[in-house]
């Protein structure tokens, strides 16, 4: 097997079936991050892919001095923040009138 940090050098270098790879291995657990903050399953899994679309974008500058999930881990976390707002903002205030 591959590892993530190779298969991100070889996405890098061109290799849709690298990234297919990541997105395989990595898909089902990033869901399960999002889908367990926000208890909206759609919604984690478009944020999964979200994350991967940010790993295309960012390809190019990425260096391999962690591993791929701590990579993802981050980018993920960004994500959540970035959605958290959506949430508090869109849900009525108690006690307001």
């Amino acid at each position: 097997m591959t590892s993530d940090e190779a298969s991100m050098l070889e996405f890098q270098g061109g290799s849709r079936a690298a990234l297919e790879g990541l997105f395989a291995r990595h898909r089902k657990p990033l869901s399960g991050f999002f889908g367990r903050r926000l208890n909206n399953p759609e919604r984690a899994e478009n944020l999964a892919q979200e994350t991967f679309l940010a790993v295309i974008r960012a390809a190019s500058r990425y260096e391999p001095r962690a591993s791929v999930r701590t990579y993802l881990c981050g980018i993920a976390l960004k994500l959540l923040a970035a959605e958290r707002p959506k949430f508090s903002t869109s849900s009525p205030r108690s006690g307001a009138h």
